[in-house]
């Protein structure tokens, strides 16, 4: 067999084996896309179900303002206040408070019954919680001393005093 040929045989194997490799990565690449989508379907559901939640959990808050409110506050003490209730509208209302997100961040908020923006009212800021991906309550706090001193909310403090 002359050179010619011995190449030719060479390039026909080359070109088996690189057909090979292409149909195993071909293979992998259609299980990784759906491991992805699988993934993403679940990442949707469990977002709608946090805005489904947050949804049902405001809806519950405002019944503390009306004829309910009174029962409410004397049955369960732990109800929001209606100055809670305006913060926690005014938090809502920022889009650096992000109720679906926070609830997937700190799952265990969910198992209290309350909604994100009253949670974070309460608990999660002075917990050191962030409200949202684009807010850092330790960061803010920390450059804001008087308004950690003062126990104050960080996200209504910057919501308040910076725009």
């Amino acid at each position: 067999m002359d050179t010619t040929g011995a190449e030719i045989v060479m390039l026909e194997e080359s070109l088996q084996q690189c057909r090979r490799e292409l149909a195993e990565l071909r293979r992998r690449y259609e299980a990784t896309a759906e491991s992805s989508a699988q993934a993403d379907r679940a990442t949707d559901q469990a977002a709608r179900l946090a805005e489904a939640l947050d949804a049902r959990l405001t809806a519950q808050e405002s019944t503390a303002t009306g004829p309910k409110g009174w029962l409410k506050r004397r049955v369960l003490p732990n109800a929001a206040t209606e100055r809670e209730l305006a913060d926690a509208r005014e938090l809502r209302a920022s889009a650096l408070f992000d109720g679906p997100w926070y609830l997937r961040v700190y799952p265990a908020v969910v198992a209290t019954g309350m909604s994100p923006a009253l949670h974070y009212l309460r608990y999660g800021a002075a917990e050191g919680k962030d409200p949202g991906p684009e807010f850092s309550t330790k960061h803010y706090l920390a450059r804001h001393p008087l308004v950690a001193r003062r126990k104050g909310n960080p996200l209504l403090n910057h919501l308040r005093t910076h725009q």
